[in-house]
């Protein structure tokens, strides 16, 4: 009779080489001066405007600290309904009312849980969260 189990390999430290944190992620966008321009102003970065003129510019990226988000026009990727990631905030009241100020489409209002999930113009759920 053939075995139920598969065989289990051991990984060893030699083998992918790959480092234990993230380096980018990937954001798809459909406009991606409108995209630049909504994430440069919800995480209060520069908006460098010179980078999008001038050349047909399929990624973006943002630099935020401990990672990237590389916006990324170039796929027809569609959202999906759940968060993709979750952003730490230190005051979610503030954040929800900024978010609110600011037009920013809101699917709840603060959880008990300090949890709000809000969407980027391209439909793409987020969550920020205060720990």
């Amino acid at each position: 009779m053939e075995s139920l189990h598969k065989e289990v390999r051991t990984i060893t430290r030699a083998g992918s080489r790959l480092e234990k944190r993230i380096g980018s992620v990937f954001i798809h966008v459909s406009d991606m001066k409108r995209a630049v321009e909504w994430y440069c102003r919800v995480f209060d970065l520069p908006f460098n405007d010179d980078y999008l003129e001038g050349r047909l510019s399929t990624v973006y990226t943002l630099h935020l600290e401990g990672t990237e988000i590389l916006l990324d026009s170039n796929h027809g990727a569609s959202p999906g309904p759940q968060p993709m990631m979750f952003f730490k905030t230190d005051d979610i009241r503030q954040t929800l009312q900024f978010f609110k100020e600011n037009g920013i489409v809101i699917h709840n209002e603060v959880l008990e849980n300090n949890i709000v999930i809000f969407e980027d113009p391209d439909g793409n759920r987020l969550m920020a969260i205060q720990m």
